[in-house]
């Protein structure tokens, strides 16, 4: 109960799809999502596979809880071996599609082999097909999102863009003109595979273990929900809220997290979208009450007066500060056309802010002005990348191998963690993040631990290597059970909560302390992964600039991370997880979590 028992393994090479049932005790080991998508790729892939071959896959995941009437159970998962930094990858997503792919009667499917030419998946209930894809080929996501719900009613569409087509490795996968597989590459990966897009129908129902005492616990769960703060500041303006807390901790990076400040972040709060008339509509996911995606008329450029959606902290900050741009016009604009073309928002935008330091000293030239503040050349130098034109080429594969061929002393300042490129934090003030940025298995993300809120209102120090340490692994294990469910990031449940829900599901007897140490076991598991894959503790670190340079002025004047506090915090971090001085998880834990089959993958 809580799943449908079945899943899809399709044959892109072949063209055959076959139905299969799930082995069950992977559910149970690893329940759906993040985790089960670690086992299977684990599993399949051989080492060091090259992430544009072929034979990698591309995995669509969902959990027990998605497509029920848990709040935020429209999450699901895609699970992929990063053609960005060749790690481990898992992305997260909200809308109608996880949901839509439950009720058509599959957990996951799986994709693999390569088309001879452009197809599409299209998943209906009890099977899927693949068709002809030529006439979509080139165009960008929006157009072909129309084009496929014309063609496909009460449909959920995912659609890669040029970016993917192109192979930029940053490209992301886009459903329903909102929603996005962003980080690490999932829609270059789709490209590699000549797949332009993914439709889903479906209509069947849900079956629960407990199906009384579900709907009792949903109830109650809905009934907390209505009235919590959290809930309320989220429905009100999504994630924005973050960018008083960045002010507030000194935390917002400013021009490609050069230390500086610049006053005109106050430009950039929600209220001023508010004020400006700028918010023009709601759009929520699948049985969630928080509804937090804000809508926006877009008043400039190629999609003036069309309404798409409001960027959230994360794009704004790197768009914004840490471009020196402090229009919410540009960075919409910005924004909506990453969506377009299909990249990830956040990278990109990483990617700029490094490419116009290297222009500001002199260490590259450009066709295009890349000046602090130019909107106008944010918007040329994003097609330039999506389409490999131009300077855009240089940058199709991110920070990490733009600076090396460029040289010069900017893997300095080439900001980014194991290849992907950190989000809108500046660790320096916000050490938490710079071990959670350090340690993430797919490199620079901000969703395996979220430290700066809690350092900022003293839940922990934000100086003691001891305490952070500690916070960190418990969030990245109680994460890795929650993106196995999957759901929400915001959901303010606790961890018994997420167990009852879980029981009375699945049927699956679990308590809170079995929960996270089920997230402690996908934690492990993905690590192990990496390790096999070549990466070592020296690849848990951060970009020199943050060990060497004081943040300049603002809340956060003077800090800097001293090399000696963080690998000290890094030490704690590893015994604290059971593994050695290297970062490789010791028999005795694998053991201890079920994994012990798999020390040969660290031989």
């Amino acid at each position: 109960m809580g799943y449908t028992g079945k899943y899809l393994d399709v044959d892109l090479s072949t063209g055959k799809v076959k139905v299969n049932p799930v082995p069950w005790d992977w559910l149970r080991d690893f329940l759906g999502g993040k985790g089960l998508g670690a086992r299977i790729l684990l599993d399949e892939l051989p080492p060091k596979l090259d992430p544009l071959s072929p034979d990698n896959l591309l995995i669509l995941l969902t959990g027990p809880l998605t497509g029920t009437t848990m709040p935020s159970s429209g999450r699901w998962t895609i699970v992929v071996k990063s053609p960005h930094t060749g790690t481990f990858n898992d992305s997260h997503i909200g809308g109608n599609f996880g949901a839509k792919l439950k009720k058509a009667g599959f957990d996951f499917v799986i994709i693999r082999g390569k088309a001879p030419k452009p197809v599409y998946l299209h998943i209906f209930d009890g099977g899927a097909e693949i068709k002809d894809a030529t006439d979509l080929w080139g165009k960008r996501i929006f157009e072909v999102d129309d084009i496929l719900h014309d063609r496909y009613k009460d449909a959920s569409v995912g659609a890669i863009g040029p970016a993917g087509e192109n192979l930029v490795t940053f490209a992301c996968i886009s459903f329903d003109k909102g929603r996005q597989s962003g980080r690490g590459g999932t829609g270059t990966v789709m490209g590699s595979k000549n797949l332009k897009a993914l439709v889903v129908q479906g209509t069947g129902g849900i079956n629960y273990h407990d199906a009384d005492g579900f709907r009792q616990l949903v109830a109650k769960l809905n009934q907390k929900l209505r009235k919590h703060p959290v809930r309320m500041k989220r429905h009100k303006i999504g994630t924005l809220n973050c960018i008083w807390e960045g002010i507030d901790g000194g935390v917002l990076p400013f021009y490609n997290y050069g230390g500086k400040w610049d006053a005109r972040i106050i430009e950039l709060v929600p209220q001023v979208l508010i004020e400006k008339g700028m918010l023009q509509g709601k759009r929520g996911c699948y049985s969630c009450p928080f509804v937090c995606t804000n809508y926006t008329r877009i008043p400039k450029g190629e999609y003036a007066g069309k309404a798409y959606e409001v960027p959230e902290y994360e794009p704004t900050a790197l768009f914004g500060c840490n471009l020196g741009i402090f229009s919410y016009e540009d960075i919409v604009y910005a924004h909506t056309l990453c969506n377009d073309l299909g990249v990830d928002a956040i990278s990109m935008a990483n990617i700029t802010g490094f490419a116009m330091e290297c222009y500001e000293r002199g260490l590259i030239s450009s066709e295009i002005p890349l000046n602090w503040g130019n909107g106008d050349a944010v918007i040329e130098f994003i097609k330039s990348v999506a389409y490999k034109r131009g300077i855009g080429e240089l940058f199709a594969g991110g920070v990490k191998r733009a600076a090396a061929q460029i040289g010069k002393g900017s893997e300095k300042f080439a900001i980014h963690v194991k290849g992907l490129e950190i989000a809108g934090v500046d660790p320096r003030a916000s050490w938490g993040m710079a071990l959670a940025f350090a340690t993430a298995d797919r490199g620079g993300c901000h969703q395996r631990a979220w430290t700066p809120r809690a350092e900022l209102y003293g839940k922990v120090d934000k100086h003691s290597p001891e305490q952070l340490a500690h916070f960190v692994r418990y969030v990245q294990d109680e994460r890795a059970a929650a993106y196995s469910l999957v759901v929400c990031d915001f959901m303010p449940i606790s961890e018994d909560e997420f167990a009852e829900l879980i029981t009375k599901d699945t049927g699956f007897e679990i308590e809170a302390d079995s929960y996270v140490k089920l997230g402690e076991r996908i934690w492990n598991l993905v690590r192990i992964f990496n390790l096999r894959e070549g990466f070592t503790r020296k690849d848990d670190t951060l970009p020199a600039r943050f060990f060497e340079e004081h943040i300049e002025d603002g809340p956060a004047k003077g800090e800097i991370i001293p090399r000696d506090k963080f690998d000290k915090m890094l030490d704690i971090y590893y015994e604290i997880r059971g593994w050695n001085k290297e970062g490789i998880p010791t028999e005795s834990k694998l053991k201890e979590l079920g994994l012990s089959d798999l020390s040969r993958e660290l031989r």
